[in-house]
């Protein structure tokens, strides 16, 4: 009878630890330039690895955005520095870590010159 008992108590030991897994929870990131240029008018980028349900401009800053099945395009247009350059909506910022941000195009602010996108870096912080 005892061990009756106890396996009765490991089998929903184990049938509950399996409810431990994270319930999503939608919220906001952060497109963070880590590295950028001095006089930086467009950049434009793609956040591939997850859905995104809205895109937001901080400040001054312009943006538009197109998703597809490569990841959500978009343009950020005024005067681009360093820190935040976009918000993102996302249905679970659980998996933050999933969402990776490519560097597509960067124009100058002044004479619309295209600038070389591997010399900036965004990245996906958790705020």
């Amino acid at each position: 009878m005892r061990r009756l008992f106890l396996g009765a108590i490991a089998v929903v030991t184990v049938a509950c630890s399996g409810n431990d897994t994270a319930v999503p929870h939608s919220g906001t990131l952060t497109l963070d330039l880590t590295a950028a240029g001095t006089n930086d008018g467009a950049i434009v980028v793609t956040v591939s690895g997850g859905p995104v349900t809205a895109v937001q401009a901080p400040g001054e800053l312009q943006i538009a955005s197109n998703a597809e099945a490569a990841g959500t395009h978009i343009m950020i247009t005024g005067a681009i520095g360093l820190g935040a350059v976009a918000t993102i909506d996302v249905p679970d910022v659980s998996r933050a870590n999933a969402y990776a941000v490519t560097v597509d195009q960067v124009a100058d602010r002044t004479t619309f010159a295209l600038l070389d996108p591997a010399a900036y870096q965004v990245t996906v912080v958790t705020k």
